[in-house]
């Protein structure tokens, strides 16, 4: 009888080792994630523009009040009964704020049809220095007949893209998807 409660003390010792490393693995997790995420630049949405220590050319800075004229279009795949359209064609933007536009989809026909949109930048260059934060081509949207929603593209141009790209198009491809409709 003695040896059995002091192998449950030694257990329960044990085990109360284990949930301290367990709970202190757990704690280190969270720095150890944001270095992470930090290096790979994933979960980052806008850098910080704070100064890394490099000195830059005074040519190479592009003034934050220099706007960035912006133009929006869509296309739709043959054969799809969608009718998609931004409600704003052009619009200028400073660069590093924010900016919204919306696109109005219309399903012109009489069943159910789901489509997924694809993003082009022209420059193509300029999809580097464009953030998304929200946009309906993140995935697929089904559509029931004759319906209408509007969807909001919200994105940010760094302020790091090249003073060249003046003007970006943003133009998305939407196209159906087999399979996905109502039988």
């Amino acid at each position: 009888m003695e040896s059995s409660r002091a192998d449950n003390r030694v257990l329960l010792l044990k085990l109360g080792v284990i949930a301290c490393v367990m709970f202190a693995f757990a704690w280190a997790l969270i720095p150890l994630y944001r270095v992470i995420c930090e290096v790979t630049g994933v979960n980052q949405l806008v850098k910080s523009d704070a100064p890394t220590g490099a000195a830059t050319m005074a040519d190479d800075v592009v003034p934050l009040a220099t706007p960035v004229r912006l133009s929006f279009d869509a296309t739709v795949q043959a054969g799809l009964p969608w009718q998609v359209r931004p409600l704003v064609r052009q619009m200028q933007a400073p660069r590093g704020e924010f900016v919204r536009v919306d696109y109005e989809i219309t399903n012109a026909s009489n069943r159910e049809v789901t489509g997924q949109a694809v993003p082009r930048y022209l420059p193509a260059a300029a999809g580097n220095y464009v953030k998304k934060l929200e946009c309906f081509c993140f995935r697929q949207q089904r559509f029931k007949p004759g319906e209408t929603r509007r969807f909001p593209v919200v994105f940010v141009i760094d302020r790091a893209m090249p003073a060249e790209i003046g003007e970006i198009t943003l133009a998305y491809s939407v196209f159906d998807v087999p399979g996905q409709g109502a039988p």
